[in-house]
């Protein structure tokens, strides 16, 4: 018998790990194909998304959606309503804000300014994200397009801060070769396209001239789509209560949140207490501030005034986590989705 275990054991030991590397070598092989599954899924959602983009484009505006006011410098007394969800029903139901429409991974690093293009929108829908931040900023003909700022100089060719383009400009160079540029216009098609989104705005400006150019070119995209309705599902992030006052003499947004950055508080509970009352007051339904800023004292004041605290940029998902355990509503990010949050 021991001749027979000396005799044998060599071949099964070697048939075992022949049967082991066999295993590995399926195993990586089926991995390497779920992977190149993944990346064509990746690719035709993507390409779809692109088709429905272009063929939304294409199609003549319909003016019947919404009646505009007798002149687009006269102020209705009240929003043209929205249809299904509003931007109040989104927010209540999300606890993650795609930063610049979300990130595209493949090129995502921390600190880098968010894109705003399509791909990364498509990503993150895909990932279950619902609501998303989107940059704005004025184009040479006074359009309004999706870009964080016109540096740096080499994501689009020939654009940079020295050399504004105009819409149709922007729109016909691709981000980096590849990614699609947007316009405010196209937010609002992407909005018809996908009803369960809801859209906050960064519009950067705080001096009232440009707040009404570029809040007038926004209305007048809408109107040309007859989609004032959508303004139903889009926040308009407030920096100043001049900017909530020059609104005001614009249109009546239906949503608005006061971000904090641009003014700036002491961060005492005492301050905290006063722009929440001042929010209350004129209707702003939530406050924005830095990550850094957030203290859960916050909460308990916010609930008092029937406000949500949106917390801002947050890439880490156990910071995330810890946000919002102590009372942070939901909390802009580049790359995190729902699910990284539960």
């Amino acid at each position: 018998m021991t001749d027979l275990r000396s005799k044998y054991l060599p071949a099964i030991f070697i048939l075992f790990a022949g049967t082991l590397l066999l295993l590995s070598a399926w195993i990586f092989l089926e991995n390497r194909h779920i992977t190149q599954l993944e990346d064509m899924l990746r690719e035709t959602r993507i390409e779809l998304g692109r088709a429905r983009l272009e063929a939304a484009r294409s199609c003549e505006p319909d003016p019947s959606a919404g009646e505009p006011p007798e002149s687009e410098n006269t102020v209705p007394d009240r929003a043209v309503p929205g249809e299904g969800l509003s931007a109040a029903d989104i927010l209540a139901g999300t606890r993650i804000i795609a930063h610049g429409m979300g990130a595209v991974d493949e090129i995502w690093t921390e600190g880098s300014a968010p894109l705003n293009c399509l791909e990364g929108f498509l990503e993150r829908y895909e990932a279950g994200v619902r609501v998303f931040e989107a940059d704005l900023r004025l184009t040479r003909d006074g359009k309004v397009v999706l870009r964080h700022d016109w540096w740096p100089a080499d994501w689009q060719e020939g654009i940079n801060g020295a050399s504004v383009p105009t819409r149709e400009e922007f729109l016909s160079k691709p981000i980096f070769g590849v990614y699609t540029p947007l316009s405010f216009r196209d937010l609002l098609l992407l909005l018809k396209e996908y009803p369960d989104v809801c859209i906050i705005t960064d519009t950067k400006f705080t001096d009232p001239d440009v707040i009404f150019i570029e809040f007038a070119s926004m209305l007048a995209d809408a109107r040309d789509l007859g989609c004032l309705g959508l303004f139903d599902r889009i926040v308009i992030q407030l920096y100043s209560g001049v900017m909530r006052q020059c609104l005001d003499n614009i249109y009546p947004f239906p949503h608005r949140i006061y971000t904090l950055y641009a003014e700036g508080f002491d961060q005492t509970a005492a301050a905290f207490r006063e722009r929440a009352a001042y929010c209350a007051e004129k209707g702003i339904e939530g406050i924005a501030i830095w990550d850094g800023w957030w203290d859960p004292a916050y909460a308990s004041v916010a609930r008092e005034y029937g406000l949500t605290v949106y917390v801002h940029t947050v890439n880490d998902a156990a910071a995330a986590r810890t946000l919002l355990e102590s009372g942070a509503g939901a909390v802009y990010t580049d790359i995190l989705g729902p699910g990284d949050v539960t």
